[in-house]
């Protein structure tokens, strides 16, 4: 397939619209007399907080398979009710859910005969706007047809193909991120190769999740680890775990409670919790902590880097060009996050490879929602 050519007809006719899938559902909702989320867990969060804050939507309460849940108080002030008691509401009711398991839980509410059960994600209602505006539009147009140009392989363009639909038209059945995602997120087998002697610079390291994770793939073998989280929660979790190792590898392992940016300056943050990455704020009032970003190729200018991996929260892009020298250099293995921001998907590759052409550049997503998209550059 053309997916350079599927791409721009595509963005062509997306132009042409007068409507969005988020539009039709918004409209549905506000035409029901009850509004329901079903699911709760990590992912409800940020995408019930996204329908609060983005829309003039009013949910009545939850529901959830887990019975555990029922009949409690969540999101502050909504309490979960069994999938049974909505049957008393089916004809007046619109149903969202918010689970990654959303497939599976669409069928089972059409097959108790709800009529109005959707799905939505919580990038596309931050970035609704950005979507609605032409500029913008004519801009992912030209940027993704420079990214097509550089990818390495096929299933990088059907990828970034299905992402794309996925702004615009996900639905549940036919769209989707489940024909596109795998669980190897970081080192997908096809493109990532570890050896015993990587140098592994993990930027947003949370709770050092993904330090664990670096090690058990490894074996254990490898020269160094250097971690970055600004998070003083996350960091202060992470030191406990690392500090529980042995001292072989204890020793090859240093942590640093800095953010990554393209220059050294105080920040303002607000924390995101328990399974959350820490966000930058401009509100210093709003701010749940302060501390300090840092330039990458400052802190590690005398050490060898040879795989770097980020994911913070939006600032990838200052983060990479804080690294640049570093990059220039030792052309180091890098995994980036490219789903905070929709013009991620295209800056990211295109700076990689403007500052080291011989980058071979991938795109892999790592998850059945919109989270945990990555470009790849290797040498």
């Amino acid at each position: 397939m053309d997916y350079k050519k599927e791409i721009s007809e595509y963005l062509d006719a997306v132009m042409q619209k007068k409507e969005f899938s988020i539009d039709r559902i918004k409209r549905e909702i506000k035409n029901s007399k009850y509004v329901c989320v079903f699911g709760i867990g990590a992912i409800s969060y940020p995408i019930i907080s996204s329908i609060r804050n983005f829309t003039d939507i009013k949910i009545d309460f939850l529901s959830d398979n887990d019975q555990a849940k029922w009949g409690k108080i969540y999101h502050n002030d909504l309490k979960c009710i069994p999938p049974a008691e909505l049957e008393k509401y089916k004809e007046d009711i619109a149903i969202l859910i918010t689970t990654q398991h959303y497939k599976k839980i669409h069928q089972q509410l059409l097959q108790k005969g709800f009529k109005k059960v959707f799905a939505v994600t919580e990038y596309r209602l931050l970035n609704d706007a950005y979507f609605k505006n032409m500029q913008n539009l004519k801009l992912v147009k030209e940027n993704v047809a420079s990214v097509m140009d550089i990818l390495e392989d096929e299933r990088s363009k059907e990828i970034m193909f299905t992402l794309i639909k996925n702004w615009f038209d996900f639905d549940v059945d036919a769209i989707g991120y489940e024909e596109i995602f795998t669980n190897d997120q970081y080192y997908p087998s096809d493109i990532i190769k570890l050896s015993d002697t990587e140098s592994f610079v993990d930027v947003g390291a949370y709770n050092g999740d993904t330090i664990f994770d670096f090690m058990k793939r490894t074996g254990n073998k490898f020269n160094f680890i250097y971690a970055f989280e600004l998070d003083k929660k996350n960091f202060n979790e992470m030191t406990s775990a690392v500090d529980k190792l042995d001292s072989k590898q204890k020793d090859r392992i240093k942590l640093y409670n800095f953010g990554l940016l393209d220059e050294e300056k105080d920040v303002y943050y607000e924390t995101g919790g328990s399974g959350m990455q820490s966000t930058f704020i401009n509100v210093i009032n709003a701010a749940s902590d302060s501390g300090k970003t840092v330039r990458l190729s400052d802190v590690l200018k005398n050490e060898k880097v040879t795989f770097i991996k980020m994911d913070i929260e939006g600032s990838e892009v200052k983060a990479l060009k804080g690294a640049e020298k570093i990059i220039k250099t030792q052309r180091p293995t890098l995994a980036i996050c490219v789903y905070h921001k929709p013009e991620h998907l295209w800056e990211v590759p295109l700076y990689i490879k403007e500052i080291v052409p011989e980058y071979k550049i991938y795109i892999r997503h790592h998850t059945p929602l919109e989270y945990e998209t990555v470009c790849y550059a290797i040498i």
